[in-house]
């Protein structure tokens, strides 16, 4: 599952370099909820697996 964190991080930092890239204010907001909902992702993720068993 370590594959799916870094999957989701690499598609946050993909979305924060598109939101840096563009101009437009809207297209930015976009991609920037993009990259929290990734975020979001990556970090339950790790919380799934740092529960104790």
């Amino acid at each position: 599952m370590d594959g799916d964190r870094a999957k989701f991080r690499r598609e946050y930092e993909e979305c924060r370099k598109e939101a840096r890239a563009t101009k437009e204010p809207i297209a930015k907001a976009q991609w920037l909820l993009f990259a929290g909902e990734w975020l979001k992702q990556a970090h339950a993720r790790l919380m799934i697996h740092a529960r104790p068993t």
